[in-house]
């Protein structure tokens, strides 16, 4: 397999170092994965972020040459699959997907302690989401693979950011992986299919059945804080009606999408003291059955989408675009165009 390096085309090996250096700091999101339907596997995530985190829609073509951390005992690895995928600060990817139809999105948990060190090959957190889409096909794959790197954590924008991962598959395979106290704690199955923030999946999963729908009594909540999100994102699927196509059960999805997204300016009067509580700036839904990747920006009335499917994945290119640029709409497939990440040094080994 021929490897993409910075001399040819200035390569995704620049864009994990500008990662590692400015970070890829995910956010207080939600993400959920309707795989009931008989149309599409499809999944939508909210992408909420206190700062502008100059998002960049980038694709990659097989080959890309990468290294997990700077220095030391770092992961490295030459991709597997084409992605596309969005960055931030055109950094690694928080959110994307890849050819074989394997998905992956990078959220906020407040209470992750990643592991201590250890003899595996060190694996940034900010790349952890780019590792399973370069590498795997399906979300078994990836769970067996990640075992073979440690993650560790990375400095961005002067903190820390505790990340954790979700996966999901064209099959409608999924998975949730979080840090907790240590120790990484795997959710695996089709029934996994909502996720936000804190607490984590285990008390979230709790705290749904003191709710209508789910053998409690409670009405269903309407704050912004990620345990309502939780809840609200649970409820609306369970009642998603049959679609008649793939079009209509990604709309069905973004339906749900836009009544979790926060608003500008929003307050939380849940009580809950949560810290996950930023405005949404992005939404995404993922077509994996078709390999859609479709992008619903804060700042734009239109929706466009990349099939992944019409991109060269031998191609020796980059490509990316602006998705500010308030004139895309529709398939914008063929728009997207040579990209070259500035090199950014990588910082010392964790």
């Amino acid at each position: 397999m021929r490897a993409i390096h910075i001399s040819m085309a200035a390569g995704l090996a620049a864009a994990a170092a500008a990662c590692l250096q400015f970070g890829s700091p995910a956010n207080a999101c939600s993400r959920v994965l309707w795989n009931t339907n008989d149309q599409a596997v499809v999944a939508v995530r909210t992408w909420d972020l206190y700062v502008d985190e100059k998002p960049r829609l980038v694709y990659l073509p097989r080959g890309v040459t990468r290294q997990g951390v700077g220095g030391g005992n770092a992961a490295q690895w030459t991709s597997k699959f084409a992605s596309v995928v969005l960055t931030a600060f055109d950094a690694g990817a928080d959110d994307g997907m890849n050819e074989a139809g394997l998905s992956a999105h990078l959220l906020y948990l407040h209470d992750t302690e990643f592991e201590h060190a250890d003899e595996r090959p060190a694996l940034s957190n900010f790349m952890w989401a780019q590792y399973g889409l370069d590498n795997y096909a399906t979300v078994a794959e990836a769970l067996e693979g990640l075992k073979a790197v440690r993650i560790v954590s990375s400095t961005a924008l002067g903190r820390e950011w505790p990340l954790h991962l979700a996966l999901e598959d064209a099959s409608g395979d999924s998975a949730v992986l979080e840090f907790i106290k240590g120790k990484l704690v795997i959710h695996h199955g089709k029934d996994v299919t909502v996720m936000t923030n804190e607490p984590t999946l285990d008390e979230q999963l709790a705290n749904l059945k003191r709710y209508k729908l789910f053998g409690g009594d409670l009405s269903m909540p309407g704050d912004v804080d990620p345990a309502s999100r939780f809840v609200r994102a649970a409820s609306y699927l369970k009642t998603l009606p049959k679609p008649a196509d793939a079009y209509q059960a990604v709309s069905h999805l973004a339906a749900i999408a836009r009544n979790v997204a926060v608003p500008f300016g929003a307050v939380d009067t849940s009580g809950s003291g949560s810290t996950d509580v930023w405005p949404t700036r992005w939404g995404t839904v993922v077509d994996l059955t078709h390999k859609i990747y479709y992008v619903m920006p804060v700042n734009s009335p239109a929706v466009f989408w990349v099939d992944i499917g019409k991109l060269d994945a031998n191609s020796s290119e980059i490509l990316a675009l602006d998705p500010y640029d308030i004139k895309l709409s529709g398939d914008v497939s063929t728009q997207l165009k040579s990209f070259a990440p500035v090199q950014k040094p990588f910082p010392p080994t964790p």
